[in-house]
C-alpha cells in the first residue's frame, strides 16, 4: 500500500494540471471569440508586461479665419498642456486650418495667445492637417484609424489605437442642432455616432473621452450616445443653448477678436494652474482625480452655459490622467497668477486688463456684428456679413413659407418650427442632410456662412414633422427641390431686373 502512494500523488498532480490546462484552453477560446485572435495576443502581451496601454489624443479646431482666432488658440494651448502632461508627441494629432498665427491682422506674427496675460501657445505646435484638409470626412477617417484614406494628405497620421488604449478627442468650433461645422462642410450627429459605434464594435479603444465646445453641442449626444459603450462626452453647452467666447478685444461693443472660449479655457487653465490653485495637495490631486471630478469642476466654473455630460458614466470613474496625462511639473510656464484668472460671474460683463491685450468681454459665438447700433463706421467685412445675412434670412423665410403652404396641417406652425428642437431622432438626419445640401448646392454655401447655423435647425423641425406625417420622403424631397429652384429663379430675375 505504501509503495502506491507516490504513484497516486503523481496521478493527482497530473489530473490537476490537465484540469487547469483545460480551463485555460476554454478561456482562450472564449477570449478569441470575444476579442479576436489579434487582440487576444495583445491581451496576453499586456498580462505579461510586454505591452502597455497608450493614450491617443485628437485636437481639432473646426473653423478658419481671423474672426475665429480663439479656436486655434484653444487647440494650441491644449496641445502644449497635454505635451507637458506627458502625452508623447507621436500620439497627438492636430487638425486646424492654421491660418491665424500668420494672418496679416495678427499684431504678434507667428504667435497665438489664449489669455490676456499668457505666453505664446503656438510655438512648437505640430499641425497634421491644415487648410483644405480640415473637413468632416478627414476628421472621421483620422478618428477611425483609416490610414489608407489619408495617404498624401497632411502628415497622413491617424489614431492607430487598439482595445487596450484610451482616446481623448477635443473639438472646438461652431455648431448647431445636430451639427459640428467645418469650413467647407458639416459633420452630422448621426455620422459621428455611427463612427463611434463602429469603433466600439471593432474594439478600437478601451475607453474614450470627448470634450466638445460649440453652440448646441449637447444636441450631438443627447438621447443619441450609448450609455454602455465606454464613451463619455462632455459638452460646453446644452442642446438648445450657446457656448461663449472670452478675453475679447476691440472697439466699442464689437470685438475684433477673442482669445479663448469659456469652457475650453476653464479645463485647460485648470491643468496649467494646478500648482497655483491647489498648492498643498497638487500631487495627490493629479494622482487621484477622476474624469467626473474634472467635469464637476468645469461645470461649476463655467457660468455662461450649462456644461453637460453624456454617454457611459462608468468612464467618469476612471482617472483623468488616463486621457490627458499628468504633469511632472507643479508649475507651468503657461500658468497665471490667481488674480489674473478671470471670474466668470457677469453675463456680458467687461473687465479691464493692463496687459498685452487690454479688454476682456464675454460674447456668444454667433452674435458678432449684431451690436451695430453703436458703431457708425462698420468695417467692410461687417457690411458684407450684414448683406449676406439679409439674403439668407429672406431665402430661409421664402423657402419655409412656400413649403408650409403645400404641407396640410402645417400652416400656422412656423413659430414652432423656429424653436430649437428638444430631441433629435436619428431617423430624421437623412432628410435634414438632404435639405441642407440642396440649399448649399443651389443657393449659397451654408458651411461657409456661419450665421446660417442660427437658422438651419428649422429644417430639422420641418423634416421631423414630415416624417411624423403621412407624407412620403420622396414626395417631400421633390417638392422641396422645386421650391428651392423657384426661389433661385426669383432671385436671378431680381438681380437682372435690378
Amino acid at each position: 500500500m505504501l509503495n502506491n502512494n507516490p504513484f497516486k500523488r503523481k496521478s493527482v498532480w497530473i489530473y490537476c494540471l490537465l484540469s487547469i490546462l483545460c480551463v485555460l484552453v476554454i478561456f482562450a477560446i472564449v477570449m478569441v471569440i470575444i476579442v479576436g485572435p489579434t487582440n487576444f495576443i495583445d491581451e496576453c502581451l499586456e498580462l505579461f508586461a510586454c505591452a502597455n496601454k497608450q493614450t491617443w489624443v485628437f485636437l481639432v479646431a473646426g473653423s478658419k479665419g481671423w474672426d475665429n482666432y480663439r479656436h486655434q488658440a484653444d487647440v494650441s494651448h491644449a496641445y502644449q498642456t497635454l505635451l507637458k502632461n506627458g502625452i508623447p508627441v507621436n500620439r497627438i494629432i492636430v487638425m486646424m486650418t492654421d491660418d491665424v498665427a500668420f494672418d496679416p491682422k495678427n499684431p504678434y506674427r507667428g504667435e497665438l495667445f489664449n489669455h490676456p496675460n499668457g505666453s505664446d501657445v503656438y510655438q512648437g505646435v505640430q499641425v497634421d492637417y491644415k487648410g483644405e484638409d480640415v473637413n468632416s470626412e478627414h476628421f472621421l477617417n483620422v478618428l477611425n484609424g483609416n490610414k489608407a484614406a489619408m495617404i498624401n494628405l497632411g502628415s497622413g497620421r491617424v489614431i492607430e489605437s487598439n482595445h487596450r488604449d484610451n482616446i481623448f478627442v477635443y473639438f472646438v468650433g461652431h455648431g448647431t442642432s445636430g451639427i459640428l461645422a467645418f469650413p467647407e462642410n458639416y459633420l452630422y450627429a448621426d455620422e459621428l455616432n455611427n463612427a463611434l459605434e463602429s469603433m466600439y464594435s471593432d474594439h478600437k479603444f478601451n475607453s474614450m473621452l470627448l470634450y466638445v465646445e460649440s453652440c448646441r453641442s449637447g444636441s450631438l449626444f443627447d438621447g443619441i450616445l450609448s450609455e454602455s459603450n465606454k464613451i463619455f462626452a462632455v459638452t460646453a453647452a446644452g442642446p438648445r443653448e450657446s457656448s461663449w467666447s472670452i478675453y475679447c478685444i476691440g472697439e466699442d461693443e464689437i470685438p475684433d477678436v477673442c482669445l479663448g472660449d469659456e469652457f475650453s479655457c476653464t479645463w485647460i487653465e485648470d491643468q496649467t494652474n494646478l500648482g497655483i490653485l491647489y498648492p498643498s495637495h497638487v500631487n495627490e490631486l493629479v494622482e487621484k482625480r477622476t474624469v467626473l471630478n474634472h467635469f464637476n469642476y468645469i461645470r461649476t466654473s463655467v457660468k455662461l452655459s450649462n456644461v453637460m455630460p453624456y454617454g457611459d458614466f462608468s468612464v467618469g470613474q476612471n482617472k483623468l490622467s488616463a486621457y490627458i496625462g499628468k504633469s511632472s511639473e507643479v508649475f507651468s510656464k503657461y500658468s497665471y497668477q490667481n488674480n489674473d484668472i478671470p471670474s466668470f460671474n457677469k453675463h456680458n460683463g467687461t473687465n479691464m486688463f493692463s496687459y498685452k491685450f487690454s479688454k476682456n468681454t464675454y460674447k456668444p459665438y454667433q452674435t458678432k456684428g449684431q451690436h451695430n447700433g453703436k458703431n457708425n463706421t462698420m468695417k467692410p467685412s461687417f457690411i458684407y456679413n450684414s448683406n449676406m445675412r439679409k439674403i439668407m434670412d429672406r431665402t430661409f423665410k421664402t423657402i419655409l413659407q412656400s413649403v408650409i403652404k403645400q404641407l396640410p396641417g402645417f400652416i400656422g406652425h412656423i413659430d414652432e418650427l423656429k424653436e430649437f428642437p428638444n430631441n433629435l431622432p436619428l431617423n430624421v438626419f437623412p432628410c435634414y442632410r438632404q435639405t441642407l445640401d440642396h440649399i448649399t448646392t443651389n443657393c449659397f454655401s451654408l458651411p461657409k456662412n456661419i450665421y446660417s447655423l442660427n437658422e438651419v435647425h428649422i429644417f430639422f423641425n420641418l423634416c421631423t414633422r414630415v416624417i411624423d406625417s403621412e407624407w412620403k420622403s420622396e414626395e417631400f424631397y421633390n417638392m422641396f427641390e422645386q421650391v428651392v429652384h423657384n426661389e433661385v429663379r426669383t432671385a436671378e430675375i431680381e438681380v437682372v431686373g435690378g
